[in-house]
């Protein structure tokens, strides 16, 4: 979408003067598929997440869970009596199940907010670009401060891409990491920061 907007903007930067009125028409269905093309990519970004948030409900039930209990009960004196001590038990061990599914939910959305947060800080820019464009169409204003006013905020918007398929990886790498969740958040909060920060 930003590459149709650049391409159409240099076109209109580069254009004579006098602009045909259909030049505003034109603009503002790219203002409104800017709009749709947000509203697609939040979804998007949204139901991944929804489907992390359930991976990882699925991996603490069927992989985090017994190999935690194997190691709980190698641990267990053998003369316990299991009967007896059970409820003892479970009230120990499931705490600690629900602390760690509970980080990592909470670090999944702590980084869910973030992108969300950056996708409409990009939108906001691609918008203001777009009405600047559409005022600078209606005024007919050709000069050159204009001109490199409009090609400074192309610029800005083809530096702020996100790239969703690296991060549905590093959100993937974090649900079956084993060790320290703590240790796992921040790697996966320094992942994503850098590849917010990379575009």
């Amino acid at each position: 979408m930003k590459r149709i907007f650049y391409l159409f903007l240099v076109v209109l930067i580069s254009s004579c003067a006098k602009l045909p009125v259909e030049t505003i028409a034109l603009t503002d269905a790219i203002i409104d598929e800017g709009k749709r093309m947000h509203e697609l990519n939040l979804s998007l970004l949204n139901k991944m997440f929804d489907e992390k948030r359930e991976k990882i409900d699925a991996f603490i039930k069927n992989e985090y869970t017994p190999k935690f209990l194997e190691e709980f009960t190698a641990r267990v004196p053998a003369d316990t009596d299991y009967e007896r001590e059970f409820p003892n038990m479970i009230q120990s061990i499931i705490p600690q199940i629900n602390s760690r599914r509970d980080k990592m939910q909470s670090a999944m959305e702590s980084q869910r907010i973030k992108l969300v947060t950056k996708l409409n800080a990009d939108y906001k820019v691609f918008e203001e670009a777009s009405m600047e464009l559409r005022r600078l169409i209606e005024s007919g204003v050709k000069v050159d401060e204009e001109r490199k006013k409009a090609l400074n905020h192309v610029k800005n918007l083809t530096q702020n891409r996100i790239d969703l398929n690296q991060i549905d990886t590093e959100l993937d790498k974090f649900i079956i990491k084993s060790g320290d969740v703590s240790g796992n958040i921040i790697e996966l909060n320094n992942s994503i920061n850098s590849l917010l920060n990379d575009k």
